[in-house]
């Protein structure tokens, strides 16, 4: 294609000072309308071809670099999206590996407090959520990169520690959670645990033994626990605060006191991480996405014109911008004034709250997101599409947190505002989503080569739209929506021909 603009990029305000040329009625500046005018704007929406794709897994293991560490617990029957259960597992170590053990210390209890951090899903009415705490029988480790999936199961006892319950209230804690720089709701909840768990912890505890102060000796015998939901109605978050713990509580002859051991992070040594993650398990069986077994292959549901997405387990929806570039192919000397990618209204979402944002990111040939592999080609594609704008990238600036794209090195489109990567934002009120994307756009449908390497810039055309916010390793928000609210809405502009 002969573009006539090399570069959108060279400056928004050029593009809109185009369009805005364009647009203008010369009858208000000579008194008479010009009949020549050079320049046209149109207006098209673009058919996007698209599927439904189940991803194998997400990394759910927590990481101090995450947006959100969480542990998810519990189950909820969906009816579009089957039966979602989530059951969390998680190491723990004494958080004080120095403090010796009074003289005539005597054992009185031991208990696992649990720090809610409201994030919740399944029906909207309130209801009692109880769950059982095992001790795992499978080590867990952190360390030498090894990380944990939607789909890693973790060994546990199935004969309970110790049997809890709390009262999950979804107004109450989706306000908070909408209303976060002014939250002060803090929902804990005390679970007594067995005293033959809590005599062995007790007996243990010697600062002068490694199986108390060294941690690779300690885990050994204290492997981690289990948290696992029991007949739930709805799935709910944990938080990897402080707050969560196992207290060890004992007497001495003048005082009552607590050691406790913690799941979380190890407090100022962020490098000392203990492992926890949650397993995400759907069973689609009886719901509108029966038969999508198959990771990374393009799925059928029993509606065609339906298509969907799930945080978590994780289903995308792919798209194909080839007719995009078909339809730009035809019109030469083309500069695109406006790209924007739109849902126009998703399926009423009832009690199950959609995500927040949808990110757009490239996939490869096998329908996995593509990753920057340092190849001529990857390294070229990054040159290309960034040479006068950002339109590609791996990763932004801190200001956009990227490490809410679960896997690293992974190519995104950057949206028009440069400083995050695209993403559709929900508007609760008209139940839509969308993105601009024009830069990205204007530059796909430019041709470049380098002529010392023989290597032609890449032109993209398989895309995935995957959940963003809540992040999608730690929630399970979903949404559905009919394929004919899927729209790329595009102004263009064109010289005339003049006689």
């Amino acid at each position: 294609m002969n573009l006539w603009v090399k570069r959108i990029a060279l400056g928004l305000s050029a593009v809109v000072a185009l369009f805005l040329f364009a647009c203008l009625d010369d009858e208000s500046i000579l008194g008479f309308r010009n009949q020549n005018q050079k320049f046209k704007v149109s207006y098209i929406e673009i058919p996007i071809e698209s599927s439904v794709l189940l991803f194998d897994s997400l990394r759910t293991s927590n990481s101090i670099n995450d947006p959100v560490n969480r542990l998810l617990v519990g189950s909820y029957e969906d009816p579009v999206f089957g039966r979602i259960t989530a059951e969390a597992y998680a190491q723990m170590r004494p958080s004080n590996t120095g403090r010796a053990k009074e003289t005539g210390a005597v054992f009185d209890s031991v208990t696992m407090h649990l720090h809610l951090d409201l994030y919740n899903y399944g029906g909207s009415s309130s209801s009692e959520e109880s769950f059982t705490i095992h001790r795992l029988t499978e080590m867990m480790s952190f360390r030498g990169g090894n990380d944990y999936y939607t789909n890693t199961s973790v060994a546990y006892d199935p004969i309970p520690l110790g049997t809890g319950s709390e009262i999950i209230k979804p107004a109450l804690f989706n306000e908070e959670l909408d209303d976060f720089t002014t939250a002060d709701t803090i929902i804990t909840t005390d679970v007594r645990l067995n005293d033959e768990f809590g005599l062995d912890l007790f007996d243990n505890w010697d600062i002068t033994k490694k199986s108390f102060t060294d941690f690779d000796d300690f885990s050994k015998i204290f492997k981690g626990l289990a948290i696992v939901g029991n007949n739930n109605s709805k799935v709910f978050g944990i938080s990897l605060s402080d707050s969560t713990r196992v207290a060890l509580h004992y007497h001495t002859a003048t005082d009552t006191l607590v050691l406790n051991y913690y799941i979380s992070f190890v407090r100022d040594v962020p490098k000392l991480g203990l492992a926890s993650t949650s397993k995400i398990v759907a069973e689609r069986n009886t719901s509108s996405l029966a038969g999508l077994t198959s990771p990374y292959a393009e799925f059928t549901p029993a509606n065609p014109n339906k298509l969907y997405i799930q945080s978590g387990v994780p289903v995308v929806t792919k798209l194909n911008f080839s007719k995009f570039l078909e339809f730009c192919d035809t019109i030469e000397n083309l500069v695109i004034n406006s790209a924007e990618l739109s849902i126009g209204s998703i399926d009423e979402p009832q009690s199950f709250r959609p995500p927040q944002s949808l990110y757009l990111q490239l996939i490869d040939n096998t329908n996995r997101l593509k990753r920057y592999d340092g190849s001529k080609q990857d390294s070229l594609d990054l040159i290309f599409y960034n040479n006068k704008v950002r339109s590609l990238s791996t990763a932004l600036s801190a200001t956009e947190n990227t490490s809410r794209i679960s896997k690293s090195n992974t190519l995104g489109v950057v949206e028009d505002r440069q400083d995050r990567f695209a993403q559709l934002s929900y508007n609760s009120n008209t139940k839509s989503y969308n993105s601009f994307i024009t830069l990205f756009m204007q530059e796909l449908i430019e041709q470049e080569s380098n002529a010392d390497l023989n290597i032609t810039k890449s032109r993209f055309t398989n895309f995935a739209l995957y959940p963003g916010n809540p992040f999608a390793a730690k929630s399970i928000n979903r949404i559905s929506f009919n394929k004919e609210n899927l729209k790329l809405k595009i102004f263009y502009t064109t010289p005339t021909q003049n006689d």
